[in-house]
């Protein structure tokens, strides 16, 4: 590998987290329909809520709360304040990039809890990342050439000098390859990337640089190839 600067996607790619997406389960509170799923991950990852009860409010401003309704996300918002654990390896992969000299990015769609709690889960990691370009901070959700443009430019670092790792296709992989990056797929969830995996084979998506099943093989690839 070449490449100057590294940034990692965080969940599925970094850390493990609760099953059920954040928005999808807002969306079952609020008895709305699944379409509106995308809705509710636009309010709530690109907002830099102080606290619960800001989010309660953003959302009664569109679709009406009741105490019941306030009272399930806020449990939800302590789950994902608790529910964060490390991919074994992950902070080691990290500060493997680190230690050969890569500045090291992080970029993610990504809710205020969820982030507190990966900052518990992995506090080393944070402390070594040199940007971080969060949904939430930028007000841009995956996928966004924009936000891999703001992590290049808070990494002061050309597309072509810079690695991106995440594990699924349209949000880490399709932007980055659009820019120029090098691009590993980590494919920690076929089933999600079924359909992605399907296009890429017949030729009709990009292939990435890389496809490996796990963050720590990220390593194994700088002895083994010249991405």
């Amino acid at each position: 590998m070449n490449g100057k600067a590294i940034l990692f996607d965080i969940g599925s790619t970094l850390v493990m987290g609760p099953r059920y997406s954040p928005n999808k389960k807002i969306t079952e509170i609020l008895g709305l329909p699944d379409a509106q799923s995308p809705e509710i991950a636009k309010i709530i990852m690109r907002t830099k809520f102080a606290n619960v009860d800001e989010v309660c409010y953003e959302l009664n401003k569109s679709y009406g709360m009741n105490h019941a309704k306030s009272q399930k996300i806020k449990d939800l918002w302590l789950e994902q304040e608790r529910g964060v654990e490390e991919i074994p390896g992950a902070t080691e992969t990290v500060l493997f990039f680190k230690g050969l000299g890569f500045k090291v990015g992080l970029i993610s769609d990504i809710w205020v809890p969820y982030f507190n709690s990966f900052k518990h889960a992995c506090p080393k990691i944070v402390a070594n990342a040199d940007c971080l370009t969060l949904s939430f901070v930028e007000g841009i959700k995956k996928p966004s050439t924009e936000l891999v443009n703001r992590a290049l430019n808070c990494l002061n670092e050309k597309p072509e000098n810079t690695i991106m790792v995440g594990d699924t296709y349209t949000e880490d992989m399709s932007p980055a390859i659009q820019l120029g990056l090098k691009t590993v797929w980590v494919l920690s969830r076929i089933d999600r990337e079924k359909d992605s995996i399907i296009n890429v084979l017949n030729g009709f998506f990009p292939k990435p640089d890389q496809t490996i099943s796990n963050i720590n093989d990220t390593r194994k690839l700088i002895s083994k190839t010249n991405i």
